[in-house]
Parts: C-alpha cells; sequence; structure tokens
C-alpha cells in the first residue's frame, strides 16, 4: 500500500538516538552509528520522531510501504519490557563516589535504544562534596561535581526532573578544557548544562 511513512538521510543524522526513544513502536533503531527504519510495519507515520531530531535528518514520504501492524508493535513492547532489567533505575555505585538513583526514560515497559551517552541520569555525590577538592593531595583525583547526564544542550530532556528547582549552569563546551578547577569553582550543586555558543 502507498501511504506516509519516515524517511532517513544518513548524510544528517549524527547517530544520537533521540529519535530512537522519541519513537514509541521501536521503528527506529541505531546502527553502524546511524538511525535506520529497522521495520516499516512498526512505523505509524504519525511522526513522534521528527520534531525530536537535532539535526533534521528525518522527515515524511509517501511510498510503497507494508501497512502499520498495531499488534506486532504491542507484541514487540511486551518482549521489550520482559527484556528489560528488572533492576534498571535503581541505585547502583559508580566508582567515581557517584550514586546513579534514576534512569529517566526507563518507564515501565519502556527499554533504552540507541546512544547510551544521551540516556538521562541523575547523579547524587557522596563523599567530600562540600569543601573544596582540587586533587591538590598527593594520591587524589578531583572529585566530578557532574549531578546529571547527558550534559549536551541539544540532548537534555526539557522535561527531566533534575531541573525541578535546581541550580542552572550553562556553559561553552571548551571551558572545562580551558580551566583546570571548573567543577570545583563552577559544577558544584549545580545541574550543567554546554554547548557550543557559536
Amino acid at each position: 500500500m502507498i501511504r506516509k511513512i519516515i524517511k532517513i538521510d544518513e548524510e544528517l543524522c549524527n547517530g544520537c538516538g533521540i529519535c530512537v526513544n522519541a519513537c514509541h513502536e521501536g521503528a527506529i533503531g541505531i546502527i553502524d552509528g546511524k538511525a535506520k527504519l529497522l521495520r516499516e510495519d512498526y512505523c505509524d507515520g504519525l511522526g513522534n520522531c521528527l520534531p525530536a531530531c537535532p539535526t533534521g535528518a528525518i522527515s515524511f514520504e509517501m511510498r510503497e510501504a507494508l501497512p502499520f501492524n498495531e499488534e506486532e508493535v504491542l507484541k514487540n513492547q511486551k518482549r521489550s519490557a520482559e527484556q528489560t532489567d528488572p533492576g534498571e533505575g535503581t541505585s547502583r555505585a559508580d566508582i567515581r563516589g557517584a550514586v546513579h538513583t534514576e534512569d529517566i526514560d526507563s518507564g515501565k515497559g519502556h527499554m533504552h535504544f540507541g546512544c547510551p551517552g544521551s540516556r538521562a541520569r541523575i547523579f547524587e555525590r557522596s563523599g567530600n562534596t562540600s569543601g573544596s577538592n582540587h586533587g591538590s593531595s598527593i594520591g587524589t583525583a578531583p572529585e566530578s561535581q557532574l549531578r546529571q547526564w547527558p550534559v549536551q544542550i541539544k540532548l537534555v530532556p526539557v522535561r527531566a526532573p533534575y531541573f525541578d528547582g535546581a541550580k542552572l549552569l550553562v556553559a561553552a563546551d571548551c571551558t572545562a578544557y580551558a580551566y583546570a578547577n571548573f567543577h570545583s569553582e563552577f559544577m558544584k550543586s549545580k545541574i550543567t548544562l554546554i554547548g557550543c555558543p557559536k
């Protein structure tokens, strides 16, 4: 049948995986660093993935395609929910002293696909977060002050709960490399977003 279906321009795709999370039907996946339409019968043609794409790589086209198969989509969602790690989203210690307390995008029955770097997380810092930690003591490394992930402005979910009542630091992405004490002097107790101001 001829119907409306998404088209992905691989030249424009940066492989961020945001469209994968936006597609609740599971029609899109990341293969070899690029978004691909995995199953055309999973694409409902409504385009939840279009506004999610930061590069404009996704558009609609009218073409011959299998009809949308809601029954198969529901079966796939059920399989995905059964395969999702039951411990996902629970506390687990990080080797740097952070505790991952919540995976923002891991809803009930939702499995994260795409770039692991775009998976939203909140970090609760343990240990020395009130004092200065410049790593000046012999044998000690400075402690990261990062409180959430991702940090890139274009990847951050705008309704993430870590924004509620937060102190916000918006910085050029090069500043952390240019200033040695960036974490301890600027990021402490703040939600940090970075992006290129050019």
